[in-house]
């Protein structure tokens, strides 16, 4: 359970000093193995790292490209870290450590915001492109990372924690109603709603591209419902044996 936080100003406003600070130490539970920052101009990340894997010993973040024109922060695994490496390397990718982060930011250096069909595991993650001046941002498929946002048309603040996004001095903390009311009903409609007024969640299995132009978010997964019913049909036969097993050792 590690986190990350981000300021993009899309308006070239610098950061304020301090903020990217406040955000990662309003989660500093989050990063026992230590909390790091890259700050340039009107961009700001954040990583909070809790090491869980021996690729991990590795990893340090906000992770560079070597002319720091992409810049990433990723909370999350690689579960198909060794296939991810031998397609990398075979596209001429040049991997400088093991670490999973590693892996990812040079699976969109190689195939851009399709890179997502070619990485399994539980991540959330933010990629600042300096080139395309846009922020690539992106959940796993089944949401078991958290990754929460606020945008306001010219500003992208986005952590793993709510906590962080209210350190935000122009944020006003006004409670969002609808969604209290979901909660003391037990009824959720909203994917994307919190607590918290212009607060947003991420919604599992997509994508979303931010720039100066505005947001645009894309469902990027879906289930395949053909094998789920397959494996129904499946279960149906499994389910009519067992009773029949179950009889059989009854009569005996």
């Amino acid at each position: 359970m590690s986190g990350i936080a981000g300021i993009i100003h899309f308006d070239g406003k610098p950061v304020e000093p301090g903020l990217i600070q406040k955000m990662t130490g309003a989660m500093a539970h989050r990063g026992p193995d230590g909390i790091n920052h890259w700050v340039k101009g009107s961009v700001a990340l954040g990583q909070c790292m809790l090491r869980t894997t021996p690729e991990s010993l590795e990893e340090v973040q906000p992770l560079t490209n070597e002319d720091e024109s992409v810049v990433l922060v990723m909370d999350g695994r690689v579960d198909n870290w060794e296939e991810l490496r031998k397609k990398l390397l075979a596209r001429g990718a040049k991997l400088r450590r093991r670490a999973d982060a590693e892996l990812v930011l040079r699976a969109y250096e190689t195939w851009g915001r399709d890179c997502l069909a070619h990485i399994e595991g539980d991540f959330s993650l933010a990629l600042w492109d300096a080139h395309r001046a846009h922020a690539f941002v992106a959940r796993d498929r089944v949401g078991n990372k958290p990754f929460v946002y606020h945008w306001d048309g010219a500003t992208l603040v986005f952590a793993s924690d709510v906590a962080s996004i209210l350190m935000l001095p122009c944020l006003p903390r006004v409670i969002d109603q609808a969604t209290l009311a979901e909660f003391l009903a037990a009824e959720w409609y909203s994917r994307t709603a919190t607590f918290w007024h212009g607060v947003h969640r991420l919604p599992a299995a997509h994508r979303m591209i931010v720039a100066a132009n505005g947001l645009l978010l894309h469902e990027y997964w879906q289930p395949d419902l053909d094998a789920a019913q397959h494996y129904r049909r499946d279960q149906e036969y499994v389910d009519h044996y067992l009773d029949l097993l179950t009889q059989l050792v009854r009569r005996c």
